[in-house]
């Protein structure tokens, strides 16, 4: 993995205990401000699971850092924290991965999502196996129709360092996101694209 990554967690709130996240999270916000390597960071709130939602709140954090090694040294420095591992017990993770874009061009996720409304689509997941050589051209045809929709802005394909897939998908709004959705799943490129994939987690966030 070489030049920026993105750190992505997907975090179900224990207890639905909103208030005592937001309040274990701020002196996390707070160190990753001051900490070597990060560039930019998100927190989203999620709206839509697949295949169902759970009764308990989602939350969607990106963190852009310059390289996998400033954080990986940070990693170490800071999971020992007390204040690191008390955010941790406040959470779920759904997901907690760190990524690079798969065609290795730079991605600039605040040139796409940067205004309220907007909608962010987050997926891992992988090939079922055998399907390995059937990913490209199962997503090729899916996404070609996604990309059809009104309201839709970008998608980007990622890859962990131990060959997960994930996807970001940006939407210009809720409703945009949701009417797509419906359109899409009566289309056989979805059903052919998702018959192939096992996902571990999925979310569509939205900025506040």
């Amino acid at each position: 993995m070489t030049g920026p990554i993105y750190e992505i967690a997907i975090q179900e709130v224990k207890n639905g205990g909103v208030a005592e996240w937001a309040a274990a999270r701020a002196p996390l916000l707070q160190g990753l401000a001051e900490t070597k390597g990060v560039e930019e960071d998100w927190t989203l709130k999620a709206f839509f699971t697949f295949p169902e939602p759970g009764p308990l709140p989602v939350y969607v954090g990106l963190t852009r850092w310059s390289s996998i090694d400033d954080f990986n040294t940070a990693s170490s420095a800071m999971m020992a924290l007390p204040q690191v591992q008390d955010f941790f017990g406040k959470v779920n993770m759904q997901a907690f991965v760190q990524v690079a874009t798969a065609d290795g061009k730079p991605f600039m996720l605040e040139d796409y999502i940067n205004k309220s409304g907007q909608v962010l689509e987050v997926a891992v997941r992988t090939p079922k196996p055998g399907q390995e050589d059937n990913f490209d051209a199962a997503r090729a045809g899916f996404f070609g129709k996604v990309a059809e929709q009104p309201g839709y802005i970008f998608d980007r394909e990622f890859l962990t360092g131990d060959g997960q897939r994930v996807v970001m998908i940006g939407w210009e709004s809720q409703e945009q996101f949701m009417t797509a959705l419906g359109k899409l799943s009566q289309m056989p490129e979805m059903g052919a694209f998702f018959g192939i994939i096992d996902a571990s987690a999925y979310q569509a966030a939205v900025v506040e």
